[in-house]
């Protein structure tokens, strides 16, 4: 372990690596019961399915150390009720809380720390402990390098003292218990302490092991009273990050096969909202901030926001549609109408995390599987008459009887299947959206379509000739840009076809003018390149911007202070422009981002900071940068 983290230290000091570039193509599925009835079936088939999909994570040089798989099943109660007589306690009908936890294996004195911060902040809240459990493992199992980084495996076994909190108002008050000590931990520097589950409804097992050693690794898994409704599995393909125990999913909410090509900006986006974020039910909202950690991968980063979401009231297929959307244009003429109105409002909410995705989550209510709106990763169903759901990213996981199959199918772009877990009902993709459109109906009247208030019938022209020329040249535009691009686009109104690739050298290995803007890069996937044309792709893509959508995202009555503004782009002309300021009156400001070449680039960026956050709190909500000045003189 010591070896591993010396080696990261020196990869990040020379910048070959770092902890933000994490991306996965991974096996992902699960099975659940469709009449809402615990089995052992259900965890057996689970097991068995990631038995299946083992080809689609790495197997190191030593045969035995894996990506990383593992399994979330429901806390089997008559198991660890057993646990709890043997810590000398007896356990009442009070609502039994397990906590699936790492610890750092050879550390003693940070072990202690650990069990100390966890059981100092339980009791605090009122929690009762039983006592702790060391899972047990076969290390045999694992290859050289599982073995070198496996941590400590413990389980905290405990319960609340109010017997009327139970089920959602129990599992908030949990979240917030391991947000707290997550934070304890690390402000005491901590080291490899992470909290797999935490929870009243269900428990992870997972690790760097093959997928067909969970159930080895894990004996618990063969107990008989390990009996589930669902069971999500997950094996994990790393691609640009060396794997590690805390990283193996199923996380918390989700499993994740995909990647987030957005991920910075949603990052960013997020301590945006949550300077709004408020919620009755949690005791400090202070006490879940960063929602995202530091150094987090991709698909733990999604699964904060989406289990942020799940524990403060969204259900789980919203909290989908919210993170990772429909398709919803306007030119789709298949889509129903009110389908559209709810993705209209639920885009404008919250950014989406873009990039190829197939899910399998759960919030204890629903258990669902689902893909992203391009349809990039595979997902195929099979509903049986033994009352079972099985849904992964390969077709026949299982060895299904032909006869007893009662629908299988693929799951199309953006579509979600799932279960009502108490019910014990599958919800077809319709029936999903048909019922959020009907709860969430009132909420759209915020929206107001800009475009329609921006129409301008004249349009000015601010620029022409040689100063045209010599702006064109300021900001990097060349002879072959307007010859073979612009060009074309504004004589036949269509994009230029020319060869495949780019050998255009970076701004920095450049030796011909490169504007500022040219060092930076958009940050896109490194598995898949999903095509981008917002043109020809407009049933999945669209150029759409908001304004006006901070408010608080655990609130929907209170999302926005006032209403959410629209743009079909982000483009506007120089009449769009004016009648956009003249729109919003006195309620925006704009700041002059030019400089003198005498002054200091850092300097000026942090005047111009200074500036923005004077004009917020001053009350304006837009703030417009514009380098106009520099075009008048």
């Amino acid at each position: 372990m010591k070896l591993r983290n010396k080696n990261l230290k020196i990869l990040k000091s020379n910048h070959v690596y770092s902890e933000e570039m994490e991306h996965d193509a991974c096996g992902v599925g699960l099975v659940a019961s469709t009449e809402g009835l615990k089995s052992r079936k259900v965890v057996e088939y689970g097991i068995d399915a990631l038995k299946a999909v083992w080809h689609r994570g790495a197997i190191d040089a030593d045969g035995k150390t894996g990506d990383g798989a593992g399994i979330h099943i429901e806390i089997p109660k008559d198991f660890f009720e057993e646990k709890i007589e043997v810590t000398g306690h007896k356990h009442d009908n009070s609502e039994l809380c397990v906590g699936m936890i790492f610890l750092p294996r050879n550390d003693y004195s940070a072990q202690e720390q650990c069990r100390t911060i966890v059981e100092s902040e339980l009791t605090k809240r009122n929690f009762s402990i039983y006592g702790w459990r060391q899972v047990p493992v076969d290390p045999s199992v694992l290859g050289e390098k599982a073995e070198q980084t496996r941590p400590e495996i413990t389980q905290v076994l405990f319960t609340y003292n109010d017997k009327k909190v139970v089920n959602k108002s129990l599992e908030q008050k949990l979240y917030e218990t391991r947000r707290v000590i997550e934070k304890e931990a690390l402000n005491n520097q901590v080291n490899n302490f992470y909290i797999c589950s935490f929870s009243s409804k269900s428990i992870i097992y997972k690790g760097m092991f093959l997928a067909e050693a969970l159930s080895d690794f894990y004996t618990d898994l063969k107990d008989e009273r390990f009996i589930s409704r669902y069971a999500i599995f997950h094996q994990r393909f790393s691609t640009n990050t060396a794997p590690s125990w805390d990283l193996a999913q199923p996380f918390r909410s989700i499993a994740h096969n995909g990647e987030i090509n957005t991920l910075k900006g949603n990052v960013n986006w997020m301590k945006v909202h949550e300077e709004e974020m408020f919620s009755p039910v949690f005791e400090d909202i202070e006490n879940l901030k960063p929602v995202i950690p530091a150094g987090n991968s991709d698909s733990a980063s999604l699964d904060n926001v989406f289990e942020l979401l799940n524990i403060s009231g969204q259900p789980a297929p919203l909290a989908k549609l919210m993170l990772i959307p429909d398709a919803w244009s306007k030119k789709n003429k298949v889509l129903k109408k009110d389908h559209q109105q709810l993705f209209n409002f639920l885009n404008s909410t919250m950014e989406p995390w873009d990039g190829p995705a197939a899910i399998a989550a759960t919030d204890n209510e629903w258990v669902i599987v689902a893909t992203d709106r391009n349809g990039l990763r595979p997902l195929r169903y099979t509903v049986t008459r033994d009352k079972l759901l099985f849904a992964g990213s390969e077709t026949g996981m299982i060895d299904l009887n032909e006869k007893k199959i009662v629908s299988k199918g693929r799951l199309g772009p953006g579509e979600i299947l799932g279960v009502r877990i108490e019910k014990g009902k599958v919800y077809s993709n319709d029936e999903i959206k048909n019922y959020l459109s009907k709860e969430y109906k009132h909420y759209n009247n915020q929206i107001i379509d800009l475009d329609k208030k921006l129409e301008a019938e004249t349009e000015k022209v601010e620029l022409e000739g040689q100063s045209l020329r010599n702006f064109q040249h300021c900001f990097g535009y060349s002879i072959e840009d307007l010859e073979l691009i612009l060009h074309p686009m504004a004589e036949d109104a269509k994009e230029a076809t020319g060869s495949m690739g780019d050998d255009t050298p970076l701004a920095v290995l450049s030796d011909k003018y490169r504007p500022l803007y040219h060092y930076f890069r958009q940050n896109f996937s490194q598995v898949t390149n999903p095509p981008i044309d917002s043109l020809r792709e407009n049933k999945v893509m669209s150029l759409k911007t908001r304004f006006g959508n901070l408010g608080n995202i655990l609130d929907f009555s209170k999302l926005t202070k006032d209403n959410i503004y629209v743009l079909n782009s982000p483009i506007l002309s120089n009449a769009q422009f004016e009648k956009f300021l003249k729109f919003f009156g006195n309620n925006n400001k704009v700041l002059d981002c030019t400089f003198s070449k005498d002054d200091d680039l850092e300097i000026s960026i942090n005047l111009l900071k200074v500036k923005s956050e004077q004009a917020v709190r001053e009350g304006i909500k837009q703030i417009i940068l514009s380098d106009k000045k520099y075009f008048r003189k």
